[in-house]
């Protein structure tokens, strides 16, 4: 019988020699979560599992800075924070994690800059296990590609892929409700489902042989295999296409426009070393990150603008009282809101009011 090793080099060999369409696309998903499974057990067996980056997290969100090395990460970290992470023109100069706080719209960014990840980063090769323990901890990923290198950008998506990070979608909206009897069930609800075997399939592989399989959604097979994987991270990203200056401007403009319709996330042409659109990198950056601004004003007196509270979009006005004073924030009676989110200046709002970003509000406490 063959050990461990045997098994992940079999597995790696077989989903390379399967070439990916619609009807390999459950078995290829199945190779994956085999191997990402064995590859775990292996780790722990030498010592290795769980280990990573000491990383603390500071500021209102973090940004993990992802790329290949020499792609600009460590310049740009330079120019937008204050960090001093080493800057040379050459690979691997980033060897640790440096960490810099970039300061936009009033908001405290942590951006951590990783050592870069290269080709076979998901089976281990340049510590690509301990670099992605830093990105999962992270709220965004900021991928830097070299604009000479456009492909760098799938390629980091394929490494990121196998190594359980799933980039700019949600996690599966399917629920799976195990039973004591009576198989697997499915309840599609109108929505576009993987085949009952195919999900069985999946199931059986957790050890769930019983169970009702509720979809919300239009959903594949890898959907059901993904809910099951609770080592899976979901985390959006946007793209920085850095070294624009070396190029044609209408090249550089193509290449973003490709990215962009290819990937489906916004992507910023700058050039970190010439310090060629910076300020619309930072407010990408912000926007993607959910983030707004709200300014608080006394009953008595004129508003802060200059030291905004930054809250999530969507948050209320009791949530922003618990990120103020979280010890009062049970005694808020109502609050006072000027701003986008509500009809008419100084406007009273109860404690579930949905701010908005720029809101100006004044909270009123029992005495």
């Amino acid at each position: 019988m063959p050990g461990l090793e045997e098994k992940l080099e079999e597995l790696r060999e077989e989903y390379s020699k399967t070439r990916y369409n619609k009807a390999t696309n459950k078995h290829l998903g199945i190779l994956r979560k085999k191997i990402a499974k064995i590859r775990k057990e292996l780790s722990e067996k030498k010592g290795g599992g769980g280990i990573g980056f000491a990383v603390k997290k500071n500021g209102d969100a973090t940004v993990a800075l992802v790329g290949f090395p020499n792609a600009g990460k460590s310049s740009f970290l330079g120019m937008v924070t204050d960090a001093e992470s080493k800057v040379a023109d050459y690979a691997f100069t980033t060897v640790t994690v440096v960490p810099g706080m970039l300061e936009h719209h009033g908001a405290n960014i942590q951006i951590l800059d990783v050592p870069g990840l290269i080709e076979g980063a998901s089976v281990g090769k340049g510590g690509g296990r301990k670099i992605v323990s830093v990105i999962r901890v992270a709220d965004l990923i900021v991928f830097m590609i070299d604009i000479t290198a456009p492909i760098q950008l799938y390629k980091l998506l394929d490494e990121l892929y196998s190594l359980d990070v799933r980039i700019n979608i949600k996690r599966p909206n399917i629920r799976i409700e195990k039973l004591k009897a009576g198989g697997i069930n499915l309840e599609p609800n109108k929505h576009n489902v993987p085949d009952k075997r195919s999900v069985a399939e999946i199931l059986n592989e957790y050890k769930i042989f019983n169970a009702n399989v509720i979809f919300y959604q239009n959903a594949t097979a890898e959907d059901v295999s993904d809910v099951l994987d609770e080592t899976i991270t979901y985390i959006d990203a946007i793209v920085l296409l850095n070294k624009i200056d070396t190029v044609d401007k209408a090249y550089a403009e193509g290449i973003r426009k490709e990215l962009e319709k290819t990937s489906k996330m916004k992507v910023v042409g700058i050039s970190a070393a010439k310090a060629t659109n910076l300020e619309e990198a930072k407010d990408a950056i912000f926007y993607k990150l959910d983030l707004m601004r709200i300014y608080l004003k006394p009953k008595l007196g004129k508003p802060d603008m200059e030291k905004p509270l930054i809250l999530k979009n969507g948050n209320t006005v009791l949530q922003a009282a618990k990120v103020l004073h979280s010890k009062h924030a049970s005694s808020l009676k109502y609050a006072y809101v000027t701003g986008k989110s509500v009809k008419f200046e100084n406007q009273r709002v109860g404690k579930d009011h949905e701010l908005k970003d720029q809101d100006i509000i004044t909270l009123i406490y029992e005495k």
